[in-house]
């Protein structure tokens, strides 16, 4: 059932603090260019961060409401993002069809059947494979059913984890909104201290603008997500854990940030979309927390484990 936001304490400050880091980041996207006004709003950088300054709000406010409209959100993520991985890739029809139904059946399952959340992965393998052996059709069915699998496992798998944690774990929410607007602030930190650091380039094979003074960035700016929404943090978490789930929150925002290029490279193309402002579609803007998320989830588990 959908919730009043404003009866959750941690609504309003972390309202206010995800606009807040929004501002302090499109000014620090200004300072980064140092170029005119009019050069600088059609910068790649400032059209990032004027995707955030729309979504971000959005996306806390839904988040705090939950029941369907949060589910809603995720459906829209999952029917869009792998609608543009089906397109980059190629993916034939029936296996389009085939993803995109398991995509939203793992959303259905990690909200209301959370027992059965570790069949997902095989049991859309068992239906994947199903699809040439019913249909005759072999000739490149390996390709396809690669192809498939990979945007499953790195969209549709990663969206069901996060209501999966949001509904099974009694800090659910609390992280996926750390976890969320985090790595939204390392992903704007990461380009812009990029843009003035340089440095030397971090696989330049597979994405020629990643640099290390990314990767510093996306630390930076991980460490100011996790700081700033603070009073967020649940009680239970070790000091240990937070530390490790601000390195594994860098560390995942650029590795899935550069997973995208790669399969972007791969196909030789890019997902495009006007649904976010006519820039890098829904893809290009959760892979990072696509990676980021399960990353997290499982790091802080392994902490809590040692630790505790």
């Amino acid at each position: 059932m959908p919730r009043n936001p404003f009866g959750n304490e941690l609504f309003l400050p972390v309202f206010l603090r995800v606009m807040l880091l929004i501002v302090v980041g499109l000014l620090a996207v200004l300072v980064a260019q140092r170029r005119s006004l009019r050069v600088w709003r059609r910068s790649t950088l400032f059209l990032r961060a004027r995707t955030w300054l729309v979504i971000g709000p959005l996306f806390v406010l839904a988040v705090f409401i939950g029941g369907f409209v949060a589910f809603l959100l995720a459906t829209f993520v999952v029917l869009q993002g792998l609608s543009e991985f089906v397109r980059v890739a190629g993916i034939g029809r029936p296996y389009a069809y085939l993803l995109i139904l398991w995509g939203q059946v793992g959303l259905l399952v990690a909200a209301l059947a959370r027992d059965f959340f570790g069949f997902l992965p095989f049991g859309f393998f068992i239906l994947l494979t199903l699809v040439p052996i019913l249909s005759g059709r072999v000739e490149d069915a390996h390709r396809q059913v690669a192809d498939t699998l990979v945007g499953y496992v790195f969209v549709g798998l990663p969206m069901a984890y996060i209501v999966f944690v949001n509904s099974a774990e009694t800090w659910g929410l609390n992280f996926l909104v750390i976890v969320t607007v985090s790595v939204a602030v390392a992903d704007i930190a990461a380009y812009a201290v990029g843009a003035v650091l340089r440095g030397p380039k971090l696989v330049p094979r597979v994405d020629p603008s990643k640099t290390w003074g990314g990767v510093l960035g996306s630390l930076i700016g991980a460490t100011v997500g996790v700081a700033l929404l603070w009073p967020a943090v649940p009680e239970e978490w070790s000091v240990a854990a937070v530390v490790v789930l601000v390195l594994v929150l860098a560390v995942g925002s650029v590795w899935g940030d550069l997973t995208e290029s790669f399969i972007r490279t791969a196909f030789r193309t890019e997902a495009r979309s006007t649904l976010l402002l006519g820039y890098g579609g829904v893809l290009g803007r959760v892979a990072s927390l696509l990676m980021a998320f399960p990353l997290c989830y499982y790091a802080l588990i392994l902490v809590g484990k040692l630790v505790g």
